[in-house]
Protein backbone atom coordinates (compact mmCIF):
# COMPACT_ATOMS: atom_id res chain seq x y z
CA UNK A 1 0.00 0.00 0.00
CA UNK A 2 3.06 2.41 0.60
CA UNK A 3 4.05 1.86 -3.16
CA UNK A 4 0.54 2.59 -4.35
CA UNK A 5 0.83 5.96 -2.35
CA UNK A 6 4.37 6.57 -3.90
CA UNK A 7 2.58 4.94 -7.38
CA UNK A 8 5.77 2.93 -7.37
CA UNK A 9 4.09 0.66 -10.22
CA UNK A 10 7.18 -1.55 -10.53
CA UNK A 11 7.13 -2.32 -6.86
CA UNK A 12 3.76 -2.87 -6.93
CA UNK A 13 3.51 -5.49 -9.71
CA UNK A 14 6.78 -7.13 -7.78
CA UNK A 15 4.14 -7.91 -4.52
CA UNK A 16 1.63 -9.02 -6.73
CA UNK A 17 3.59 -11.29 -8.49
CA UNK A 18 4.20 -12.73 -4.91
CA UNK A 19 1.04 -12.92 -3.89
CA UNK A 20 -0.33 -14.48 -6.76
CA UNK A 21 2.44 -17.16 -6.76
CA UNK A 22 1.94 -17.78 -2.78
CA UNK A 23 -1.59 -18.53 -3.66
CA UNK A 24 -1.23 -21.15 -6.22
CA UNK A 25 1.36 -22.70 -3.71
CA UNK A 26 -1.51 -22.77 -0.62
CA UNK A 27 -4.09 -23.42 -3.35
CA UNK A 28 -1.98 -26.98 -3.79
CA UNK A 29 -1.64 -27.56 -1.08
CA UNK A 30 -5.29 -27.48 -0.30
CA UNK A 31 -4.90 -24.49 2.48
CA UNK A 32 -8.22 -22.71 1.45
CA UNK A 33 -8.29 -19.77 4.04
CA UNK A 34 -4.69 -18.81 3.24
CA UNK A 35 -6.04 -19.02 -0.22
CA UNK A 36 -8.56 -16.80 0.48
CA UNK A 37 -6.38 -14.47 2.87
CA UNK A 38 -3.79 -13.73 -0.38
CA UNK A 39 -7.41 -13.23 -2.50
CA UNK A 40 -8.33 -10.36 -0.43
CA UNK A 41 -4.60 -8.99 -0.54
CA UNK A 42 -4.47 -8.51 -3.82
CA UNK A 43 -8.07 -7.06 -4.49
CA UNK A 44 -7.08 -4.30 -1.77
CA UNK A 45 -4.59 -3.27 -4.27
CA UNK A 46 -6.19 -3.87 -7.57
CA UNK A 47 -8.76 -1.22 -6.06
CA UNK A 48 -6.30 0.74 -4.24
CA UNK A 49 -4.54 1.04 -7.48
CA UNK A 50 -7.94 1.94 -9.24
CA UNK A 51 -8.23 4.93 -7.01
CA UNK A 52 -5.04 6.15 -7.56
CA UNK A 53 -5.03 5.71 -11.62
CA UNK A 54 -2.61 2.82 -11.65
CA UNK A 55 -3.82 1.53 -15.02
CA UNK A 56 -1.18 -1.22 -15.73
CA UNK A 57 -1.29 -2.11 -11.73
CA UNK A 58 -5.31 -3.14 -11.86
CA UNK A 59 -4.73 -5.25 -15.09
CA UNK A 60 -2.16 -6.67 -13.73
CA UNK A 61 -3.79 -7.56 -10.70
CA UNK A 62 -7.00 -8.90 -12.71
CA UNK A 63 -4.41 -11.10 -14.69
CA UNK A 64 -2.85 -12.66 -11.53
CA UNK A 65 -5.98 -14.06 -10.67
CA UNK A 66 -6.34 -16.65 -13.54
CA UNK A 67 -3.95 -19.38 -11.49
CA UNK A 68 -5.05 -18.93 -8.51
CA UNK A 69 -8.76 -19.82 -9.87
CA UNK A 70 -7.15 -22.47 -11.98
CA UNK A 71 -5.88 -24.58 -8.99
CA UNK A 72 -8.21 -23.26 -6.09
CA UNK A 73 -11.17 -25.28 -9.31
CA UNK A 74 -8.70 -28.02 -9.47
CA UNK A 75 -8.67 -28.55 -5.67
CA UNK A 76 -11.96 -27.90 -5.75
CA UNK A 77 -12.16 -25.05 -3.25
CA UNK A 78 -15.76 -23.51 -4.35
CA UNK A 79 -15.77 -20.40 -1.59
CA UNK A 80 -11.85 -19.22 -2.70
CA UNK A 81 -13.67 -19.48 -6.31
CA UNK A 82 -16.13 -17.54 -5.47
CA UNK A 83 -14.27 -14.59 -3.85
CA UNK A 84 -11.87 -14.24 -6.90
CA UNK A 85 -15.07 -14.26 -9.09
CA UNK A 86 -16.61 -11.25 -6.24
CA UNK A 87 -12.89 -9.87 -5.78
CA UNK A 88 -12.42 -9.44 -10.22
CA UNK A 89 -16.29 -7.54 -9.93
CA UNK A 90 -14.62 -5.04 -7.07
CA UNK A 91 -11.51 -4.24 -8.57
CA UNK A 92 -13.85 -3.71 -11.95
CA UNK A 93 -16.72 -1.75 -10.69
CA UNK A 94 -13.54 0.17 -9.10
CA UNK A 95 -12.09 0.90 -12.65
CA UNK A 96 -15.01 1.82 -13.95
CA UNK A 97 -16.24 3.85 -12.00
CA UNK A 98 -12.85 5.81 -12.64
CA UNK A 99 -13.27 5.55 -16.52
CA UNK A 100 -10.58 3.30 -17.14
CA UNK A 101 -12.54 1.02 -19.93
CA UNK A 102 -10.04 -1.27 -20.38
CA UNK A 103 -9.19 -2.97 -16.83
CA UNK A 104 -13.15 -2.88 -16.95
CA UNK A 105 -13.32 -4.72 -19.84
CA UNK A 106 -10.41 -7.17 -18.92
CA UNK A 107 -12.33 -7.34 -15.62
CA UNK A 108 -15.68 -8.61 -17.08
CA UNK A 109 -13.86 -11.09 -20.08
CA UNK A 110 -12.44 -12.93 -16.95
CA UNK A 111 -15.69 -12.88 -15.26
CA UNK A 112 -17.41 -14.42 -18.89
CA UNK A 113 -14.87 -17.16 -18.75
CA UNK A 114 -15.85 -18.31 -14.92
CA UNK A 115 -19.07 -18.00 -15.71
CA UNK A 116 -19.54 -20.33 -18.47
CA UNK A 117 -17.30 -22.49 -17.14
CA UNK A 118 -19.58 -22.76 -13.44
CA UNK A 119 -22.53 -22.65 -15.43
CA UNK A 120 -21.71 -25.63 -18.34
CA UNK A 121 -19.88 -27.97 -14.74
CA UNK A 122 -23.33 -27.06 -12.54
CA UNK A 123 -21.40 -24.99 -9.73
CA UNK A 124 -24.36 -22.68 -8.63
CA UNK A 125 -22.92 -20.68 -6.07
CA UNK A 126 -19.98 -19.74 -8.49
CA UNK A 127 -22.71 -18.92 -11.35
CA UNK A 128 -24.16 -16.63 -9.14
CA UNK A 129 -21.12 -14.74 -8.12
CA UNK A 130 -20.10 -13.88 -11.03
CA UNK A 131 -23.48 -12.84 -12.68
CA UNK A 132 -23.54 -10.93 -9.36
CA UNK A 133 -20.28 -9.33 -10.09
CA UNK A 134 -20.32 -8.99 -13.71
CA UNK A 135 -24.00 -7.11 -13.25
CA UNK A 136 -21.91 -4.66 -10.76
CA UNK A 137 -19.17 -3.45 -13.26
CA UNK A 138 -22.31 -3.32 -15.83
CA UNK A 139 -24.05 -0.62 -13.77
CA UNK A 140 -20.84 0.68 -13.21
CA UNK A 141 -19.17 1.46 -16.75
CA UNK A 142 -22.94 1.95 -17.55
CA UNK A 143 -23.13 5.02 -15.19
CA UNK A 144 -19.68 6.26 -16.39
CA UNK A 145 -20.90 6.30 -20.23
CA UNK A 146 -18.47 3.45 -21.12
CA UNK A 147 -20.48 2.35 -24.15
CA UNK A 148 -17.60 -0.11 -25.13
CA UNK A 149 -17.28 -1.39 -21.63
CA UNK A 150 -20.83 -1.86 -21.25
CA UNK A 151 -21.59 -3.00 -24.43
CA UNK A 152 -18.56 -6.33 -23.43
CA UNK A 153 -20.53 -6.87 -20.01
CA UNK A 154 -23.92 -7.17 -21.15
CA UNK A 155 -23.06 -9.53 -23.23
CA UNK A 156 -20.98 -11.34 -21.23
CA UNK A 157 -23.96 -11.19 -18.17
CA UNK A 158 -26.79 -12.06 -20.69
CA UNK A 159 -24.78 -15.38 -22.25
CA UNK A 160 -24.13 -16.51 -18.37
CA UNK A 161 -27.61 -15.73 -17.48
CA UNK A 162 -28.79 -17.70 -21.10
CA UNK A 163 -26.20 -20.97 -19.52
CA UNK A 164 -27.61 -20.33 -16.43
CA UNK A 165 -31.11 -21.08 -17.12
CA UNK A 166 -30.03 -23.64 -19.49
CA UNK A 167 -28.90 -25.96 -16.55
CA UNK A 168 -31.87 -24.83 -14.48
CA UNK A 169 -30.32 -22.24 -12.06
CA UNK A 170 -33.56 -20.38 -11.74
CA UNK A 171 -32.13 -17.88 -8.96
CA UNK A 172 -29.07 -17.30 -11.03
CA UNK A 173 -30.87 -16.85 -13.56
CA UNK A 174 -33.21 -14.43 -12.29
CA UNK A 175 -30.53 -12.30 -10.99
CA UNK A 176 -29.16 -12.14 -14.30
CA UNK A 177 -32.41 -11.10 -15.96
CA UNK A 178 -32.63 -8.13 -13.14
CA UNK A 179 -29.22 -6.47 -13.48
CA UNK A 180 -30.06 -6.84 -17.41
CA UNK A 181 -32.88 -4.60 -16.95
CA UNK A 182 -30.62 -2.12 -14.23
CA UNK A 183 -28.35 -1.78 -16.82
CA UNK A 184 -30.60 -1.65 -19.74
CA UNK A 185 -32.69 1.17 -17.85
CA UNK A 186 -28.88 3.05 -17.01
CA UNK A 187 -28.14 2.83 -20.85
CA UNK A 188 -31.38 4.75 -21.94
CA UNK A 189 -31.07 7.05 -19.23
CA UNK A 190 -27.39 7.41 -20.72
CA UNK A 191 -28.03 7.39 -24.52
CA UNK A 192 -25.95 4.25 -24.85
CA UNK A 193 -28.04 2.85 -27.65
CA UNK A 194 -26.41 -0.30 -28.38
CA UNK A 195 -26.23 -1.24 -24.86
CA UNK A 196 -29.79 -0.85 -24.26
CA UNK A 197 -30.53 -2.92 -27.51
CA UNK A 198 -28.23 -5.72 -26.53
CA UNK A 199 -30.08 -5.67 -22.37
CA UNK A 200 -32.86 -6.53 -24.20
CA UNK A 201 -32.01 -8.79 -26.76
CA UNK A 202 -30.35 -10.86 -24.47
CA UNK A 203 -33.64 -11.03 -21.86
CA UNK A 204 -35.80 -12.21 -24.83
CA UNK A 205 -32.96 -14.95 -24.88
CA UNK A 206 -33.01 -15.82 -21.24
CA UNK A 207 -36.57 -16.30 -21.48
CA UNK A 208 -36.68 -18.38 -24.36
CA UNK A 209 -34.42 -20.63 -22.77
CA UNK A 210 -36.39 -20.36 -19.41
CA UNK A 211 -39.46 -21.41 -21.81
CA UNK A 212 -37.77 -24.51 -23.29
CA UNK A 213 -36.57 -25.15 -20.00
CA UNK A 214 -40.03 -24.81 -17.95
CA UNK A 215 -38.62 -22.26 -15.49
CA UNK A 216 -41.93 -20.64 -15.11
CA UNK A 217 -40.69 -17.69 -12.59
CA UNK A 218 -37.79 -17.06 -14.98
CA UNK A 219 -39.88 -16.46 -18.33
CA UNK A 220 -42.21 -13.75 -16.11
CA UNK A 221 -39.51 -12.04 -15.04
CA UNK A 222 -38.24 -11.72 -18.62
CA UNK A 223 -41.83 -10.58 -19.76
CA UNK A 224 -41.73 -7.94 -16.69
CA UNK A 225 -38.28 -6.78 -17.89
CA UNK A 226 -38.75 -6.10 -21.18
CA UNK A 227 -41.41 -4.24 -20.43
CA UNK A 228 -40.11 -2.24 -18.26
CA UNK A 229 -37.27 -1.35 -20.89
CA UNK A 230 -40.17 -0.95 -23.24
CA UNK A 231 -41.72 1.89 -22.10
CA UNK A 232 -38.45 3.88 -20.47
CA UNK A 233 -36.83 3.67 -24.67
CA UNK A 234 -40.35 4.63 -25.38
CA UNK A 235 -40.40 7.95 -23.27
CA UNK A 236 -36.58 8.27 -24.21
CA UNK A 237 -37.37 7.88 -28.20
CA UNK A 238 -34.99 4.59 -28.63
CA UNK A 239 -36.96 3.17 -30.79
CA UNK A 240 -34.44 -0.17 -31.73
CA UNK A 241 -34.58 -0.95 -28.02
CA UNK A 242 -38.50 -0.37 -27.95
CA UNK A 243 -39.03 -2.18 -31.19
CA UNK A 244 -36.47 -5.69 -29.90
CA UNK A 245 -38.45 -5.62 -26.47
CA UNK A 246 -41.92 -5.60 -28.42
CA UNK A 247 -40.98 -8.31 -30.97
CA UNK A 248 -40.06 -10.27 -27.76
CA UNK A 249 -43.03 -9.85 -25.83
CA UNK A 250 -44.90 -10.55 -29.05
CA UNK A 251 -43.33 -14.25 -28.70
CA UNK A 252 -44.11 -14.53 -24.86
CA UNK A 253 -47.63 -13.03 -25.25
CA UNK A 254 -48.38 -16.61 -27.21
CA UNK A 255 -47.10 -18.49 -24.19
CA UNK A 256 -49.91 -16.60 -22.32
CA UNK A 257 -48.21 -14.82 -19.65
CA UNK A 258 -51.43 -14.14 -17.51
CA UNK A 259 -52.62 -17.55 -16.79
CA UNK A 260 -48.98 -18.26 -15.89
CA UNK A 261 -48.43 -15.08 -13.58
CA UNK A 262 -52.50 -16.36 -11.96
CA UNK A 263 -50.81 -19.88 -11.44
CA UNK A 264 -46.71 -19.11 -10.00
CA UNK A 265 -49.20 -16.87 -7.08
CA UNK A 266 -51.70 -19.19 -6.69
CA UNK A 267 -48.67 -22.10 -6.45
CA UNK A 268 -47.00 -19.42 -4.08
CA UNK A 269 -50.33 -18.64 -1.85
CA UNK A 270 -50.76 -22.72 -1.48
CA UNK A 271 -46.74 -22.92 0.19
CA UNK A 272 -47.31 -20.23 2.30
CA UNK A 273 -48.48 -21.79 6.25
CA UNK A 274 -50.53 -19.64 8.34
CA UNK A 275 -50.52 -20.54 12.23
CA UNK A 276 -54.08 -20.83 13.66
CA UNK A 277 -56.05 -18.08 15.15
CA UNK A 278 -57.78 -19.02 18.32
Amino acid sequence: MASVDEKNEASIVEVLYYLSELAVKYAKEGLESDTKRLIKRIKEIGIASALTGLEMVVINALLLYSPVAKEACRRGMENAVVDIALAIGEIGKTAGGQKMAVPAKIAASCLGKMGNTAAFTRTRKETIAVIFALGEIGKSVTNQSLGDAANCTVTLLGETGKVAASQNFEDAALNAELLLQEIGTGAIEKNLKETADTSVRLLGDIGRTADRQGLERVLLQAAYSLETIKFDAQDRYLVSASIIAEVALMHFDDIGLEKLEEKLNNNLRRKRKFPDID
